[in-house]
């Protein structure tokens, strides 16, 4: 029996990370697992916000995860400026382990492996947007000019996930992927239209990795009824937190038994 805990898109609220580590520190929790959107927003200029986004990394984050003494997993979303993603690959400390685009082995079994990018948004920042490399469109913007922190990346999300079921069998791997697959129970913004990744979709029916851990569209689970969703034999999760509303939402699975995991709202 190995537990995790997962959660995602707590967007720097201290209240619910205080109360994701409490619950992890808890003895049937191995190991903590979050699917980005980490950072607060917040500041007026995008110098400013940059800022609080790396104050919040290294003066909150970074020590409160330190002190834990099990592992915490995670990767940036599309809310989290890129510039700052350097906070993450060189801290020294035990945990947080950032694990974009790479594969860690969690237990004798399994893998787990990270990835951040998103599908396009019609919301300005783009540091963590790609294409999908199959044909798709693209939804209207809403704000004439983009927001960049860091230089756009090549590729596309279908190229990166070529590459990153190279790092390890997906059977056997835990995938921790910001953006929810499309057309399922993960991905419905209010209205009920379905804006997650093809992209993503096509990866999980193909190679049906062991589990897929999602967050981005918050208000989906409501939308749909459901935290989680299947395709083909894998089962796909949405456990993105109730921000704005003061609710930490977070599965507990055990990777034995994937048929009995739960859901919370703490």
């Amino acid at each position: 029996m190995f537990k995790i805990i997962y959660t995602s898109d707590l967007h720097g609220n201290k209240s619910m990370y205080e109360r994701l580590v409490k619950r992890a520190s808890e003895k049937d929790i191995d190991a903590v697992v979050i699917g980005g959107d980490l950072c607060p927003r917040g500041g007026s200029t995008l110098k400013e916000t940059v800022s609080i986004q790396r104050d919040f990394l290294e003066k909150f984050m970074i020590p409160l995860f330190s002190r834990l003494d099990k592992d915490v997993f995670l990767i940036m979303g599309n809310d989290d400026f890129r510039i700052n993603e350097c906070v993450l690959e060189s801290s020294k400390n035990k945990n947080p382990k950032y694990i974009h685009k790479k594969s860690v082995k969690i237990t004798k079994k399994y893998f787990i492996a990270g990835y951040g990018f998103v599908n396009p948004t019609p919301f300005r920042l783009k540091d963590w947007e790609k294409d999908e490399g199959i044909e798709s469109a693209s939804p209207a913007q809403i704000f004439p000019e983009e927001i960049r922190t860091a230089e756009k990346e090549s590729g596309s999300i279908k190229e990166d996930f070529g590459r990153l079921k190279m790092l390890g069998s997906p059977k056997k791997t835990i995938y921790v992927i910001h953006a929810p697959p499309f057309n399922t129970k993960l991905d419905m913004i209010t209205g009920g239209a379905h804006v997650g990744s093809r992209a993503i979709g096509q990866f999980i029916e193909k190679e049906q990795p062991y589990l897929t851990l999602h967050g981005h569209i918050h208000e989906s689970p409501k939308m749909s009824g459901s935290w989680k969703d299947k395709i083909g034999k894998t089962i796909c999760i949405n456990a993105g937190s109730g921000y704005p509303e003061d609710k930490l939402n977070c599965a507990v699975i055990d990777l034995d038994d994937l048929d009995n995991m739960k859901y919370y709202e703490l």
